[in-house]
């Protein structure tokens, strides 16, 4: 009887001994960690953390400060969404990066004159014989030249004469070639050129072109030449002739000139209309605009422009050997717009291409889809540009890197009938019907405009630094002290607290095992959670015998001593 009731108060004593010892690592396992977090929170930089933490902090304040923090971060997040968004839309705003930088740095601007009678009918004799045309087929010959006398891409319809005609018996004739054969030479048009103030012969300064307005001459189109002179007379200057002597009989259209003013690389502009009574002089200022490298990570449609090494882009359409333009997208995609209305171009037109030429079978189909093939037309117009007729529809773009050419024209009217008495040179130059024809810079310096995104990359780190400062007081630094004390120090901790953890040795080593039983051989097995490091590297079995009821086992550091030590219990009564 006294046996047994001493086994039970033993028995208690035991287990009241282990649900202390728990209690004792789960207060102190708590206080740890406290310790932890306050050792971080007092030499934090994170503002209002360590008053969460401040031993002598009453609740009160301390709930103060917690919704104070939690306001701070709800500020902090919706502001930090914002800025995103922003970011993410890539709006661009357009500034002057530059308010005079030197006109030097381009090239003269390419200058392109035509006649509006685009043939020399004098030659038709000579080409008549060159390519044997017979008396049946020349009149014919004659009509069709006369067309192409007086024809553009904005009157294709001068080709409608021939509906009805036996096109297809001139068909071993290349009109093209015949048309460029006819065209007026540089001697024949132009006298009088001077070139920053020298006089030069105008058959070295210009050279044939093909241009929407039919076979005309160019100046500085290859060569590129530089001016850094401005004011009257020290561009190029010469002297246009009209010759009316010489026009295609046919042709009623009126007489005159076509000037245009285009960018090296650039196909076509926008042309203007000269009398033939006139003298204009033209002062020319310029307008550059670029894109900086932090537009070029978005795609072209966002940007709105193209660059020319993006050729994988649907967008990229130019002439065949010609950098991206929106002039050369507008002029290819007008191309591609004839061969789906008659599989065919007009090659008098445009560069050479791998495209197929119209025949002179073809031409009355371009006159009869003339109306088709006259005007641009953007996309989404429709709702505010009234039309009448379809236009074409071209997705093109500007280039990133575009030259805007500024054009002052003066003229000034000469009257035959008032010309000075004595003085026949001025009327006899009226008579003849020549005008001269002036091209300078106004000013030797350009504005240059830039395109940017208003919120790059760098601009958003800016931000995110500024409200995170705002908020939170904190840095760059601060966080990353943050993400050392959860990378590196919670870690750390954690893996010192479970080397440190104690052996439950009168839990489970000692006399009486979690059941109550006594006098019992046994061997303990551990898992990996629960042994410390030095145990786990024990492969062997330690045995021990309890042979007495007051007689403990083996104490945790004589068990752990023991070469072999046994991690399986085998309970034996």
């Amino acid at each position: 009887m006294r046996i047994n009731q001493v086994r039970k108060v033993k028995r208690k004593r035991q287990l009241i001994a282990a649900w202390q010892h728990q209690q004792q690592q789960q207060s102190s396992c708590e206080s740890a960690w406290m310790c932890l977090i306050k050792r971080y929170t007092v030499y934090s930089h994170i503002h209002g953390f360590y008053q969460l933490f401040w031993p002598t902090m009453r609740r009160r304040m301390r709930l103060l400060w917690t919704l104070a923090l939690l306001c701070a971060l709800i500020v902090l997040i919706y502001v930090t969404y914002l800025l995103a968004e922003r970011h993410q839309r890539k709006r661009f705003h357009t500034v002057v990066d530059d308010s005079r930088w030197p006109i030097v740095n381009i090239a003269f601007p390419v200058i392109l004159v035509c006649n509006k009678n685009r043939l020399n009918w004098s030659r038709l004799t000579e080409i008549r014989e060159r390519h044997n045309i017979s008396d049946a087929d020349l009149a014919l010959v004659e009509r069709v030249l006369t067309a192409f006398d007086a024809v553009t891409t904005s009157r294709l319809d001068v080709f409608a004469s021939l509906q009805g005609e036996r096109l297809e018996t001139l068909n071993h004739l290349n009109f093209t070639q015949l048309v460029s054969e006819m065209a007026w030479r540089c001697d024949e048009m132009l006298g009088e050129c001077s070139w920053l103030t020298k006089s030069r012969n105008c058959c070295e300064l210009f050279r044939p072109r093909r241009l929407p307005q039919g076979p005309c001459l160019a100046f500085n189109e290859l060569e590129q030449r530089a001016s850094a002179e401005t004011g009257l007379g020290t561009g190029i200057s010469f002297r246009l002739l009209l010759n009316e002597a010489k026009h295609a009989p046919g042709n009623r259209e009126l007489k005159g000139f076509v000037l245009d003013v285009v960018e090296p690389g650039v196909w076509t502009g926008f042309p203007m209309s000269v009398p033939p009574y006139a003298d204009i002089n033209i002062g020319l200022s310029a307008v550059y605009h670029f894109y900086d490298r932090g537009t070029f990570a978005l795609h072209s449609n966002q940007r709105e422009c193209l660059s020319d090494y993006e050729q994988d882009s649907h967008q990229f359409l130019t002439l065949l050997g010609f950098k991206y333009m929106l002039e050369n997208c507008q002029a290819e995609c007008q191309q591609l717009y004839m061969l789906r209305y008659c599989n065919c171009t007009l090659d008098l037109f445009y560069p050479p291409s791998n495209h197929v030429p119209c025949k002179l079978k073809d031409l009355p189909c371009l006159a009869a889809h003339s109306h088709l093939l006259q005007n641009f037309e953007q996309l989404g117009e429709q709702s505010f540009v009234a039309q009448k007729e379809s236009g074409l529809i071209c997705d093109c773009l500007y280039n990133c890197k575009s030259l805007t050419l500024l054009t002052d024209v003066r003229q000034s009217g000469f009257l035959p009938w008032k010309r000075t008495k004595g003085n026949n040179n001025e009327y006899s130059q009226s008579s003849n019907r020549s005008i001269f024809v002036n091209i300078f810079y106004d000013s030797s310096v350009i504005l240059v405009y830039r395109t940017s995104l208003i919120y790059s990359w760098i601009d958003l780190i800016v931000s995110f630094g500024a409200i995170f400062q705002l908020c939170l007081g904190c840095s760059i630094i601060s966080l990353l002290e943050l993400c050392y004390f959860g990378l590196f120090d919670v870690p750390r901790f954690c893996w010192s607290r479970y080397e440190s953890l104690d052996f439950p040795e009168i839990a489970v080593l000692g006399g009486y095992d979690p059941y109550g039983y006594d006098n019992f051989e046994g061997r303990v097995l551990y898992q990996n959670s629960v042994l410390p490091s030095r145990v786990r590297a024990e492969n062997g079995y330690a045995s021990f015998n309890t042979v007495s009821e007051a007689i403990q086992a083996a104490s945790y550091e004589l068990l752990l001593s023991n070469e072999t030590v046994s991690y399986a219990w085998e309970r034996t009564i």
